[in-house]
């Protein structure tokens, strides 16, 4: 049994995954991370959540070498997901990834030109902007590419804009991941300054973090390939197996609200039991916060 929800459901579902960093032909990311077996397991946790998912987001570093047979792993792994979902894919590169092999095998074509992209997804604008700095890994973007976003976000789109980019616009508290930050946030807020985004998807830092540029919320979701041990003392740099997930993005027409999901399934136990989801039924819609919200002594 399911009670009818209080509050009207999202406009938008988006399943936001970052840093993959696959490697084809088995090979495992610093010795240790199946970085296909992650992403599979990644995508299996979106399907099992049972959510009608709008768009699929993975905000780059989709490879770790620019190894065109890992994109086309990529491809072989995501597809029929996203076949089954129904829903659009939006993809965006990272300082790992190689543009030319990267646009070649997922994209089409032959160029090592930012691959920048709009995508309407029943009236939400995703736009994707490729932060990746080439021969580097820090982030930033060109002239050209500011003065692109500032035209597409001209006109504001039914629903609002989400900008998906690989590096995030926050601070985050590592020293050593400080040097790889993206280069120029105030000039990038002012950009978005006015305009109708309403949020920020980023990668890059593989862990989950939350901050706001401007007015606009950051959503960063952590890694599924490996994640950065926030326990550690913030001068080291500890990579961890074992707390990887995805976030949840739902688009309100009045909020943007990010859950983060693991991608490893736990034992579960239904917090409810059946004897009271079936008591509540029974009760009056009216009547329910009252009934199911009032402590008992």
């Amino acid at each position: 049994m399911a009670l009818t929800a209080s509050r009207p459901a999202p406009t938008h579902v988006i399943a936001h995954l970052s840093d993959p960093h696959l490697i084809a032909r088995g090979g495992l990311l610093a010795g240790r991370i199946d970085t296909e077996h992650q992403l599979r397991q990644a995508l299996a946790r979106v399907e099992a959540s049972q959510e009608r998912v709008d768009a699929l987001v993975i905000s780059g570093d989709l490879a770790d070498s620019g190894d065109p047979e890992a994109y086309g792993l990529l491809r072989t792994i995501v597809d029929p997901v996203v076949e089954r979902l129904g829903c659009a894919l939006v993809l965006t590169g990272g300082n790992h990834d190689e543009r030319r092999p990267m646009a070649r095998t997922l994209f089409g074509v032959d160029t090592d030109a930012p691959h920048d992209t709009v995508t309407d997804v029943h009236g939400l604008r995703i736009i994707t902007i490729d932060t990746a700095v080439p021969g580097y890994h820090h982030g930033g973007l060109s002239d050209d590419q500011y003065a692109w976003l500032t035209r597409k976000l001209a006109d504001p789109a039914e629903h609002g804009t989400v900008l998906v980019m690989h590096h995030a616009p926050i601070t985050y508290r590592s020293p050593v991941m400080q040097l790889l930050d993206f280069d120029d946030v105030h000039r990038l807020r002012a950009v978005l300054e006015g305009t109708d985004v309403r949020a920020v998807l980023s990668g890059h830092l593989h862990v989950t973090s939350f901050g706001t540029l401007g007015r606009v919320p950051v959503f960063v979701a952590g890694g599924v390939s490996y994640v950065d041990d926030v326990g550690a003392p913030r001068e080291l740099l500890m990579g961890v197996d074992g707390p990887q997930s995805w976030n949840l993005v739902e688009v309100h027409t009045d909020q943007v609200v990010g859950t983060v999901v693991p991608i490893e399934q736990h034992q579960t136990w239904p917090a409810l039991t059946e004897a009271v989801m079936a008591f509540m039924e029974t009760v009056p819609e009216e009547d329910r916060r009252e009934v199911f919200s009032r402590k008992r002594t």
